[in-house]
This record gives C-alpha cells, sequence and structure tokens, in this order.
C-alpha cells in the first residue's frame, strides 16, 4: 500500500533523490581512481619530474594519424598522444572493460546497502581489492605500452587469481547468498597463496627488512592487507557458521523488495573478461 498524503509523496520525492545521489557514487570512483593514483606518483616520484616547455618540445614518435591533414611530420606539444596501433586498441579495449566492471560492481554494492541486502564483510573485502586489481591494469597498460612482457606471466597469475577471488566475494556480498565452507574456503585458499608467493617475492625485502624505496613499501602494503583480510574475514564467517551449526544449512531466505541483480552482475563482467581475453589473444 502506497502513502498518497503530500507527507508521502514528499518522502518518497526525497528518497528517490537520495537514491539516484548515491547511485552517482558509482561514477565518481571509476573517475578518480587515476586522478589519485597520478597525484601519489607525483608525490612520491617529485624529484624525478622536470618541467615541459610546451613551446620548444616535440615529438617525433607519433604518427599524428589520429589528427589527420591538421597535423604531420614532427609533432608539437600535445597533452595526450596515442598511436594507432594494435596495442594502443587494447589499451583502449582493456580500460573500457575495466571501468565498466568496476561501475557496475559499486553500482550493485550501493543497490545492496539500499536493500538491506549487504555483507559487510565482504563488501569490506571487495573494497579492499580495488588496489590489487588497478594495479593489474595499470600493469597490463606499461607492458602493453613499453612492448615489455618480461613480467606477463608471473601477473598473469596474479591477475587469474584475484579476478576468481574477487567474484566469489563480490557474489556473497549479498546476504541472499549463503556464506558456505567451499565459498569462503576459495577466497581464504588464493589469499594464502598470495601471501607465501608476496613474502617470498618482494614484502619481506621491501618492507619487513627495508630493503625497499617508500613507493615500493607503500605497493607491497596494500597487497598485503587486503590478502591478509581475505583470511581473516571469511574465517571469522566460517566461525559464525559453525557457532550458529549452520554449515550444511539450506540457502536462507528471499526478500521482497526486488530481483537480486548480484549473480547477472558476475555473470556478465566474467562474459566481458572472456570476450576480452578472446580478443587480446586473436590481435
Amino acid at each position: 500500500m502506497y502513502d498518497l498524503t503530500s507527507a508521502g509523496r514528499r518522502s518518497y520525492g526525497k528518497g528517490i533523490v537520495l537514491s539516484h545521489c548515491l547511485l552517482s557514487l558509482s561514477y565518481l570512483l571509476p573517475a578518480l581512481l587515476l586522478p589519485m593514483h597520478i597525484y601519489i606518483l607525483y608525490y612520491f616520484w617529485f624529484d624525478y619530474g622536470r618541467e615541459v616547455d610546451k613551446h620548444l618540445c616535440s615529438c617525433s614518435c607519433w604518427d599524428t594519424v589520429f589528427k589527420g591533414s591538421y597535423e604531420s611530420g614532427v609533432a608539437t606539444y600535445k597533452h595526450v598522444y596515442f598511436n594507432a596501433t594494435q596495442n594502443a586498441f587494447k589499451m583502449w579495449l582493456f580500460t573500457i572493460v575495466f571501468i565498466i566492471i568496476l561501475y557496475e560492481s559499486m553500482k550493485l554494492l550501493i543497490w545492496l546497502a539500499f536493500q538491506w541486502k549487504l555483507r559487510v564483510s565482504m563488501c569490506v573485502l571487495f573494497l579492499a581489492s580495488l588496489f590489487p586489481h588497478y594495479y593489474t591494469w595499470w600493469c597490463y597498460m606499461n607492458y602493453y605500452n613499453d612492448e615489455y612482457y618480461k613480467q606477463w606471466y608471473h601477473q598473469l597469475f596474479f591477475s587469474f587469481t584475484e579476478i576468481v577471488s574477487s567474484f566469489t566475494i563480490l557474489y556473497l556480498c549479498s546476504t541472499t547468498h549463503e556464506t558456505t565452507v567451499y565459498k569462503l574456503s576459495v577466497i581464504i585458499g588464493i589469499a594464502l597463496v598470495h601471501v607465501c608467493v608476496s613474502s617470498v617475492d618482494q614484502f619481506v625485502s621491501n618492507v619487513l627488512q627495508g630493503e625497499g624505496y617508500s613507493h615500493q613499501v607503500v605497493r607491497d602494503l596494500g597487497f598485503m592487507i587486503p590478502d591478509l583480510l581475505n583470511i581473516v574475514l571469511p574465517l571469522l564467517e566460517l566461525h559464525k557458521l559453525r557457532s550458529s551449526s549452520s554449515l550444511f544449512k539450506s540457502p536462507g531466505p528471499t526478500f521482497s523488495s526486488g530481483a537480486d541483480p548480484t549473480l547477472p552482475v558476475i555473470i556478465n563482467a566474467s562474459v566481458i573478461l572472456s570476450l576480452t581475453v578472446t580478443a587480446l589473444a586473436l590481435l
């Protein structure tokens, strides 16, 4: 039954406005990630930067294709250069896919929060995983841009396992989806592997032994903290299951406030990623 009084209509209108304002936050994060990243790089690497004279500088590595007949030969200063190459297309495709999945994921979390269906522990894990995923995007952008593929398969291992873990976490962000031993074990197992590999790789030397530069310490902590959270919080969820004797409990009740879009979002993201990987492999 709807409240048809003027107060009810005003309350409903305010709720709609508030919901749209909060959903707009899902646009904000993809828009701010790169500027925040560049600001952090500027903070750590300020001494390595240099002033650019826009009037005297030039670039002979730019093919000027996208400028057409307006400019050719050795180009003058531009804020952004890009060449009409396969790698440039791959970088564009990879970026678009990253932004779409990030946007849809954030929109889903906000929707779940509005419906009171958000599992807070899993939401914390998903938000903590944003830095590793962003770092993955940045690595592949640089691999393609520099045509440097020495670390490709090393990064691919972390990328694939992070995606599996994050999709599992995103699925469990909805309280309509039951937490089970198997689902939580996927998250914990991947995190344990990451902790072990990262420790042997760089974390111990850079952070614990103090041999790394400040930006390396921040980076390695940005990897290690989410992995540790992916161990601790799922273990707490397992403890809740054991305490409530619900390890083998049937799925919980559904809610009547609308269809849960969590699974469709994950399926769509998986399809997009699969098509992207296929396209990148064929090019």
